[in-house]
């Protein structure tokens, strides 16, 4: 099959976005941020919209990209296995995500072991999207078309809805580069881009996620 073009920017920056967080919340561990009541506070709402996006980004490549690649794949074991892979990682993740969440939720848990969950999760993610990056990514090109891609982006901005996006797009935005801000607000309608810088970015910044400190 010809390989096609599509565009990875949303995707590649989405990967870049969970490692910033991840980040955040090691050194929210790191300073003992838990400890006090309104950083806890920031802290668990930084935490709450990590695992909505991660969910969100992880289901979806389960329910529509890797089965789409799949298709496109057929007749190559190499490719079709790392896809199997890939989705078995997702598995791997939900009980680290879980395990940081217990954590977080019991005051008592002692700030070596909320880092020690904390770190056994950053390590497997970045794994992950590592080995995604390297051996997934690169076959999307070469599986699907770029009419298939934008069925797959569709499917994620229906899981999304409007709500959804409102948190998505300031999320995944947050700390990027001016030319990744302006990549990705060019693929956006004139009208989604007005509401995202008005009304979407304010909102999100009102949340005052994580810690200033570790902003």
């Amino acid at each position: 099959m010809a390989k096609n073009y599509v565009d990875l920017t949303v995707m590649l920056v989405s990967h870049e976005a969970f490692r910033r967080d991840i980040r955040r919340l090691e050194g929210a561990a790191a300073r003992k941020d838990l400890d006090d009541p309104a950083a806890r506070k920031r802290v668990r709402t930084g935490w709450n919209i990590l695992k909505t996006q991660l969910a969100v980004h992880h289901e979806g490549e389960d329910r529509d990209l890797w089965p789409r690649m799949a298709k496109g794949l057929a007749g190559s074991p190499e490719q079709l296995s790392t896809l199997r892979e890939l989705e078995q990682e997702h598995t791997l993740i939900d009980p680290l995500l879980d395990e940081v969440e217990r954590a977080m939720a019991d005051h008592a848990t002692r700030p070596e072991q909320l880092g020690e969950a904390i770190a056994a999760l950053g390590s497997a993610l970045d794994a992950h999207l590592v080995h995604e990056e390297r051996d997934g990514l690169p076959y999307v090109q070469e599986a699907l078309t770029e009419k298939e891609w934008k069925a797959f982006v569709l499917d994620q901005r229906n899981s999304l809805g409007f709500k959804g996006a409102a948190e998505f797009f300031p999320w995944v935005l947050d700390e990027a580069t001016p030319e990744t801000v302006a990549k990705i607000s060019s693929i956006m309608p004139a009208p989604l881009r007005l509401v995202m810088n008005s009304v979407w970015k304010p909102m999100y910044k009102a949340q005052d996620t994580w810690t200033n400190s570790g902003r």
